[in-house]
């Protein structure tokens, strides 16, 4: 039996942070149902790579969920909506603050129909403070965070992630655990609540370390010149001879020590915590030392050693990585109608009841017939509202 069956989620969320948190629930066993406008849907439906009719970032988010169409703009639309909130467990929705309360579906709209109900809003910045109503993507959430300016090369702009930092680590995941957090709560206390998720909120935990370095020392760290951000030889990146890179991550002194004696270099031991200006020339010695070999060569001689190191892989390196394929971390799936596509793997191990694929992500609307069925709408009456756009 998976953690969350039984549980149905509606999910009027969309694009990274709403579909990852709700696919974890899903993969979790609760009902998600999307709901999705009937112009369209979830955004990433229509966003490249086009897998068939939907893009490759919709399908690697949505798996093991239903979609129906409903247009909770229109007053047919919304009376349904708040007949499936009246025996929902859970609602998520990432619109701007005070956008809910305007359709008259907000929190307290719902309360009174559902005092058990967990009611999750997902925004950048919450729904207080001065920033309420910004709109904003990954990059600004990390550059107002303090992150982004962490990110690169000393004396060089800062970096642009492309990976989704601020949408993944600070909003769908850590929405999942205030909902699964919430459902706990409501199992012993029989009371449901209201959860405001802010993404930038959610990304101190990933400051954590410098934030409070810079609040012991009360000096600003300087990008590309920190312990952890380049300024320190044990803990950098190296260009090797074939033109390829190793990460090496030897904070600790016996790792230091370890890879000192693999380069022929004890000389350098003492100097693990050598001020800056000593950890800049060593890095200069360690970069002509690095490129003397392949990244392969450097690979097998320093695999003899205790030391933490890596290659720093391409994504097509690392679909071949043999840990990464030994885990299964990530996989081919059929879709009916749009054929091969690209899944993640529930990335926790159960040792009972794995969560897994059961379903491929839904079409458009897939699932509108059976639902509004089973709520007691015949044919007729869904022939109707599909007429006048409500489904």
């Amino acid at each position: 039996m998976l953690p969350l069956e039984g549980m149905q989620v509606l999910d009027l969320s969309q694009m990274l942070p709403g579909g990852l948190c709700t696919q974890i629930l899903a993969d979790l066993g609760a009902e998600v149902i999307k709901i999705e406008n009937p112009r369209g849907g979830d955004g990433f439906r229509s966003v490249p790579p086009m897998i068939g009719a939907n893009g490759s970032f919709f399908h690697i988010l949505n798996r093991n969920k239903k979609s129906i169409t409903l247009n909770i703009k229109k007053p047919e639309g919304r009376e349904i909506f708040l007949r499936m909130a009246a025996r929902a467990d859970v609602i998520i929705e990432n619109a701007r603050p005070g956008a809910m309360k305007k359709l008259c579906l907000a929190y307290e709209d719902i309360e009174s129909l559902n005092p058990k109900m967990i009611y999750c809003s997902l925004t950048g910045f919450g729904q207080t403070g001065p920033y309420r109503e910004r709109p904003a993507h990954d990059i600004n959430i990390l550059a107002i965070s303090g992150i982004l300016d962490l990110l690169g090369e000393k004396r060089r702009p800062p970096i642009v992630p492309a990976i989704m930092i601020s949408g993944a680590g600070g909003g769908g995941i850590n929405a999942a655990l205030g909902i699964m957090s919430a459902l706990l709560r409501r199992e012993r206390t029989g009371m449901g609540q209201y959860l405001d998720v802010s993404i930038l909120d959610g990304l101190s935990p990933f400051l954590a370390l410098m934030m409070s370095e810079y609040l012991a020392r009360k000096e600003a760290p300087v990008r590309g010149e920190s312990r952890l951000g380049g300024g320190h030889a044990c803990y950098n990146i190296y260009e090797t001879l074939d033109g390829k890179f190793l990460a090496i991550g030897c904070l600790e002194k016996k790792f230091w020590e370890e890879l000192c004696r693999c380069l022929k270099r004890e000389d350098l031991i003492e100097d693990l915590m050598a001020q800056l200006p000593r950890q800049t020339e060593i890095i200069k010695e360690l970069k002509v030392i690095f490129l003397q070999k392949t990244r392969d060569e450097w690979m097998i001689l320093l695999g003899q050693y205790d030391i933490c190191f890596s290659p720093v892989s391409s994504l097509a390196e690392a679909m071949e990585d043999p840990q990464i394929r030994h885990r299964g971390l990530w996989f081919q799936t059929i879709h009916p109608a749009d054929g091969d596509i690209p899944q993640q793997a529930f990335p926790i191990k159960f040792s009972q009841d794995q969560p897994e694929l059961r379903t491929p992500p839904p079409l458009l609307g897939e699932h509108t017939q059976v639902v509004l069925k089973t709520m007691g709408y015949d044919e007729s009456t869904i022939e109707n509202l599909r007429t006048n756009g409500v489904v």
